[in-house]
Order: C-alpha cells, then sequence, then structure tokens
C-alpha cells in the first residue's frame, strides 16, 4: 500500500454551539467557543490518499490533481466565519443582520455566488438573490462569494463584506466534523482518479488535531 499526503492551510472562525464543559477537568464550565462572532484559528488541513498500486506517472497520484481542492478550500472556507445550520440560535442571529425573512435567505441588495457540497458530497455553484431556508439547511455546507452590489452605498459595502465572509456547516462546526466533512468530501471527488481517501487531520493550532478515517 502507497499513502501521499498534501498540508492545505486556511484562517478562519468558528462558532462552536454544541460545546459543553465539565468544570471537573476544564476548570470552568462556561464555553467560550460558543460566542459570536466566533473565535478563529490558522487550520491546518491535511489530506491522505492511498493506493495498492502506483499509476502511469510512477505516484499515487499528482499532487497537482489537487488543485481543485486547494481551489474550494481558499475560496469557501479561508476567511469566513463557519457557523452550524442546527444552531437554535441561527435563525434569530440571521433575521437580525436582515439575511432572513419569512424564512427565505436572502442577498440584500444584490446576488452572490452560492456555492455548496449536496448530501452526495459533490459541488452545486449558482448564482443566488434568495433561497428557501428549508432548502439551503439540506446541503451538508454552503456559503456566499463574490457579491455583486446594486449600487455602490455604506449599506451594501456593508452586507458585501458581511455575505462574502459567512459559511454554513450542517453539525457543528467542530473540528471532529470538519475532519469527517472533508474525508467524505475528498473520498468522493478522487474516485475518478482511482485512489482512496485514507484518512484526514484538522489541526486548529500546532497542539491540537482532530482525525476521521474509515
Amino acid at each position: 500500500m502507497f499513502e501521499i499526503s498534501k498540508v492545505f492551510e486556511f484562517s478562519a472562525a468558528h462558532s462552536v454551539h454544541s460545546q459543553k464543559l465539565d468544570s471537573r477537568w476544564a476548570g470552568s464550565s462556561y464555553p467560550k467557543c460558543r460566542r459570536f462572532p466566533g473565535h478563529g484559528h490558522n487550520y491546518r488541513l491535511v489530506v491522505y490518499l492511498k493506493s495498492d498500486s502506483l499509476n502511469d506517472s510512477q505516484m499515487v497520484t499528482d499532487f497537482a490533481h489537487l488543485k481543485w481542492l486547494k481551489d474550494f478550500v481558499d475560496d469557501c472556507f479561508d476567511h469566513k466565519l463557519i457557523l452550524g445550520v442546527d444552531d437554535p440560535a441561527l435563525e434569530f442571529f440571521l433575521e437580525k443582520i436582515g439575511l432572513l425573512e419569512n424564512r427565505t435567505l436572502k442577498v440584500p441588495f444584490g446576488e452572490a455566488d452560492f456555492v455548496a457540497v449536496n448530501s452526495d458530497y459533490k459541488l452545486v455553484m449558482r448564482k443566488v438573490s434568495e433561497m428557501e431556508f428549508s432548502q439551503v439547511r439540506r446541503f451538508q455546507f454552503f456559503t456566499f462569494n463574490n457579491y455583486v452590489r446594486v449600487e455602490e452605498t455604506a449599506l451594501t459595502d456593508f452586507y458585501q463584506r458581511l455575505i462574502d465572509g459567512l459559511a454554513f456547516f450542517k453539525g457543528s462546526p467542530t473540528s471532529e466534523n470538519l475532519a469527517q466533512f472533508f474525508y467524505k468530501f475528498v473520498s468522493k471527488n478522487v474516485e475518478p482518479l482511482g485512489v482512496k481517501c485514507s484518512r484526514v487531520e484538522i489541526y486548529e493550532t500546532s497542539t491540537s488535531c482532530a482525525s476521521y478515517s474509515e
């Protein structure tokens, strides 16, 4: 068995709404990681690929064949605030900042690229100005990029900075769940290369890591 690994780095924030602490171990029961507007990490994503044999280039696969993954990480995770769509405070939060109205997720005063990962871990991309919130909650992950505003005002500048900076994750955006997401996402999308993803690691810091494999 041959195995290779590739590292991808990105800076992002997350609000871990599921956090609960046992004060007997942590010294405090106050879950700081639940706070809005989140807290940041310099993440390190390590993807491991394996194969029983080498290809015509005498490789598991060329690292250049993972450019699609680097582009996805750079466009959809880097410099984003990652929120869980099952966070009980999310709808209230989105309503307060003007992105949710009558169960509809809106892109105020413009449109943006909607980039999502569906239940089959395939990419979905299209231009949107609004979407039913019940529909988008079904995706494993979604975000918005390239907000185009209808006019140049301070308000549309605010929404450009806000909308392009949010990402939404199915489940709580813990490192464990992110590792599982990337494992399944990579596994599905490298199938045409004839290789398999053996595991994924997510480092929040240089000393804190979560991994997932099957």
